[in-house]
């Protein structure tokens, strides 16, 4: 395919895809619109290192306005898409700017589900998306005081880490357990002894009654029960909702994300979805879902950008894996498990280390690894040896430690 290209997101998977175009011979324009006015940038640091002080805003930056000039792509920064034409094949920015294409890269991410509960207006309540949120967030946290998290997901696991240095924390969670829907539970009840072992309270089970304040401000969460617990701020992370809005608007099919087919292709053959707001059937899972992860949404952007490019029209079927780190412990997830697998237990070593294989139907799904990043990248080789799950099972031995 050749003319022009646009891009969606400014995130690391729109900016792999728009440089992996160019790099691969695209010889048309490229256009990359994001809706924050800075360069792209990486936006795990921002509930780990940068949120900690250990990375600066320049550790962030994937690459600079310069460089990309230099490649001949088009930034279109602080602006949003607001209209899409996929008979004219034209994108209008917020600005009023009109774009043109012969492709169209959605990679619009997710935003984080909104709290719906008495109170939620109140100041001192936190999300962290993006680099000014996490430095809200920071200088919230050297007030002092007790922190309260609505939510026992990875983001708000990796800022209690962090949180606890500065006050008491206390994680909610609606579910029985912490990371309940991507998790074994015996991962889970690793991370939540370590978590633990910071002082960290987890409550499990409970339900949120509403936020109290005083004078405008957060000063406690209370409970179902009736339970009040004290709190000088509240970090919200209940789940991310995909960015689909502009695509469903247009008449491109949508299901909880931008439905696209095993090449990445939506309802419209001329436009692509990537990432977080891209519903894909996966090999790994076996079905179709959306993949909340860096990983993810950069191995989609080089795929689609090799498809327009003239490379394999094989579909798209990297190994999924992510990583999340909370204080000491680095937990790395290779494959894809769905709530009902099976979990057996590898391994256990000194310094938190646990590698949990995770089993479907008999065949290995999945392996968590916490502190073991060898195990990790062994399952990731043995995965992806055997990209149809169908078909066996990654051998146990290139997953042990």
């Amino acid at each position: 395919m050749n003319g022009d290209a646009v891009i969606l997101g400014a995130g690391q998977g729109g900016l792999t895809a728009a440089v992996t175009l160019r790099e691969r011979g695209w010889v048309g324009a490229i256009h990359l619109v994001g809706e924050e006015n800075r360069a792209p940038y990486q936006r795990p640091p921002l509930s780990k290192g940068y949120l900690s002080g250990v990375e600066s805003e320049h550790d962030l930056l994937l690459r600079s306005l310069e460089s990309l000039e230099r490649d001949q792509i088009a930034t279109h920064l602080g602006v949003a898409a607001s209209a899409l034409d996929t008979v004219r094949q034209r994108v209008v920015l917020s600005n009023g700017t009109e774009l043109a294409y012969n492709a169209l890269i959605f990679a619009t991410g997710s935003a984080p589900r909104r709290l719906s509960l008495a109170g939620s207006e109140l100041s001192g309540i936190h999300s962290v998306r993006t680099v000014q949120d996490s430095d809200t967030l920071r200088k919230d946290l050297e007030r002092g005081g007790d922190t309260v998290f609505i939510g026992g997901g990875f983001l708000n696991l990796e800022i209690a880490a962090e949180a606890s240095k500065h006050g008491r924390v206390t994680i909610l969670e609606v579910a029985p357990q912490i990371l309940g829907r991507v998790l074994s539970r015996e991962s889970a009840e690793a991370l939540a002894d370590f978590h633990s072992g910071l002082g960290i309270e987890i409550r499990c089970g409970v339900e949120i009654a509403g936020i109290t304040g005083d004078r405008g401000r957060v000063s406690a969460v209370e409970l179902q029960d009736g339970t009040a617990i004290p709190a000088s701020r509240v970090v919200v992370s209940i789940g991310a909702e995909p960015r689909d809005e502009l695509a469903r608007e247009a008449g491109i099919m949508t299901a909880g994300g931008i439905e696209v087919d095993m090449h990445l292709r939506s309802s419209d053959p001329r436009i692509f979805a990537i990432g977080d707001c891209a519903r894909y059937p996966s090999p790994f899972a076996e079905c179709e879902m959306r993949v909340e992860s860096v990983q993810n949404a950069t191995d989609q952007a080089r795929y689609v950008a090799g498809l327009l490019t003239g490379g394999p029209e094989s579909g798209y079927r990297a190994v999924p894996w992510f990583w999340s780190t909370q204080g000491e412990r680095r937990l790395q997830i290779a494959g894809i498990a769905m709530p009902g697998d099976a979990a057996r237990v590898v391994e256990r070593g000194d310094g938190g280390k646990l590698v949990v294989e995770r089993v479907r139907d008999g065949r290995v799904s999945a392996v968590e690894t916490i502190n073991a990043p060898g195990a990790h990248m062994r399952a990731r080789r043995a995965l992806a040896a055997f990209p149809d799950q169908a078909a066996s099972s990654p051998p146990r031995e290139h997953v042990q430690s």
